[in-house]
């Protein structure tokens, strides 16, 4: 069985404990992580920025107050158990190509700090922690986000991209079993 890695951006992760469009793919693939032979990943900034959205959520009244509360004190374990948190400097040792630097990133691909660049943490996640391994292929690390922008920058950079809102869990069965 092939390894495949996936880093999941922060809309990801919410979709795993909020409904919402995507929320079953996402759960497919926390749940069959290990038949699937998946290593399923998030940066540290993504796991920062999960709370800080749900707070927003809660502030624009979309979750309540409890309910956030109830969240984050689930996720702690499921960060601690499925989705383990990646930093996003290289490993020594890289061997792949070279890192990936953040300014290089931001100018490449016209973001503006502050505004538009915090998915270019969750590459850096897959290109320097993850892409140090040399896989290629199916092994290749795989972004799972419903973002478009950031889907247009994870492909120009040459990495897969799992929409959880246009696939569903049959079609990964179908790719993966």
């Amino acid at each position: 069985m092939i390894m495949k890695i996936l880093i999941l951006d922060t809309c990801a992760i919410v979709k795993f404990f909020i409904d919402e469009r995507g929320s079953e793919t996402v759960r497919y693939l926390a749940d069959n992580r290990t038949k699937l032979g998946l290593n399923l990943s998030v940066s540290i900034f993504a796991r920062l920025e999960f709370e800080k959205l749900l707070w927003k959520k809660a502030a624009y009244k979309q979750l309540t107050t409890s309910k956030v509360k109830n969240i984050i004190e689930r996720a702690n374990g499921y960060f601690s158990d499925i989705f383990r948190i990646r930093d996003t400097y290289p490993i020594p040792d890289f061997k792949v190509g070279h890192p990936m630097e953040y300014e290089q990133m931001i100018k490449k691909h016209g973001l503006s700090i502050g505004q538009n660049d915090r998915d270019v943490w969750h590459l850096m996640c897959a290109h320097n922690y993850l892409g140090c391994f040399g896989l290629a292929g199916e092994s290749l690390p795989h972004i799972v986000t419903s973002d478009k922008n950031f889907k247009k920058i994870i492909e120009a950079e040459g990495y897969g991209v799992i929409d959880p809102e246009e696939v569903s869990p049959k079609d990964l069965q179908k790719k993966w079993t």
